[in-house]
């Protein structure tokens, strides 16, 4: 191992022993005047931290504050801040004492929102997961020639690929049935009530058939949940405009849809989502709908419940 070379200075660290005598004779932090010797360029730098440390005792210890604060900025004036590794250690630490601030700044914030569209490619990801959902479906609806509100209130079930189930009360027209029940295999949609009495089932491609069936009594657009998300985006505007905690304590994402396009026979009003923002899925839908044609006015709530067993549900016709 080659010996250190004594014009590099003393290793920084080490004992008094390495510093060489002719450096010793330079300093000069007990005088009051700077000394005439000249300097060697490779003993600036001790000789530096020499005057800093004997500087600021002397200042320390000397009871003229106009005396103490006189030889400190005489001091300071004379070291190179350039040439100071102390100082740019200290600036480092002040440099990383602002970063630890800004941190603790930007954690102490609360998370950003999501987009829209981020939210909603999370809610079509879950829906796509092949495994039956049941909901809760109510209606009420305010007709101005009918007095008094229609509340109605279904079960529904719903699979990936177009299936869906839903059972309930209601009436079609001048027709009162009691047990209703309408659904879908993914190849025909299909409907009966009255015990029995009244059925029936067209192609999946020609359902808007059934709809006229149907009239004002439901909207089939409700029941397949995976189409209307995947339509939600494409029809209406879109924005999230909260973060808050439901009643079972989940964090969910409030989103608003405005319609783009006013529909030809009805008007959407406020429609809503509330979708668990830790695994996307959608805990409530929303929605204010008029027929101002008609009459009509109608309220769509649509609330999650859970998984349905696989196998417990036939979304084929019962006949």
């Amino acid at each position: 191992m080659n010996a250190p070379d004594e014009r590099s200075g003393p290793p920084s660290g080490r004992g008094r022993e390495l510093v060489p005598d002719a450096w010793r004779e330079l300093d000069d932090t007990l005088a009051d005047a700077p000394s005439a010797a000249e300097v060697p360029d490779e003993a600036k730098a001790w000789l530096a931290d020499q005057r800093t440390m004997h500087g600021l005792l002397r200042a320390l210890h000397t009871g003229d504050a106009a005396a103490r604060e006189g030889r400190i900025e005489a001091l300071l004036a004379r070291i190179d801040a350039e040439a100071r590794p102390g100082a740019r250690r200290w600036a480092l630490v002040a440099m990383a004492a602002a970063l630890l601030a800004c941190a603790g700044l930007w954690l102490s914030l609360p998370a950003s929102l999501p987009t829209a569209e981020a939210a909603m490619q999370r809610v079509v990801s879950e829906l796509d997961r092949d495994v039956a959902r049941r909901f809760r479906l109510q209606l009420e609806t305010t007709d101005a020639k009918v007095k008094g509100p229609l509340r109605q209130d279904f079960a529904l079930v719903t699979r990936p690929g177009g299936r869906f189930r839903v059972d309930g009360k209601t009436s079609l027209g001048a027709l009162q049935f009691g047990e209703f029940r309408l659904g879908c295999d993914g190849v025909e949609t299909w409907v009966t009530g009255g015990n029995g009495l009244f059925r029936r089932a067209v192609p999946l491609a020609e359902r808007e058939r059934l709809q006229q069936t149907l009239g004002d009594a439901l909207d089939l657009g409700y029941l397949d949940v995976h189409d209307l998300v995947r339509r939600l985006p494409q029809d209406c505007e879109l924005r999230v405009v909260g973060r808050e905690q439901d009643a079972a304590g989940r964090s969910v994402l409030r989103i608003e849809a405005s319609r783009k396009r006013p529909l030809a026979k009805a008007r959407l009003g406020k429609s809503e989502l509330l979708v668990d923002e830790a695994t996307g899925m959608i805990v409530r839908f929303a929605a204010e709908v008029d027929f101002a044609r008609a009459g009509i006015h109608r309220s769509v709530l649509l609330e999650y419940l859970g998984e349905e067993p696989p196998g417990l549900v036939d979304f084929g016709r019962p006949w």
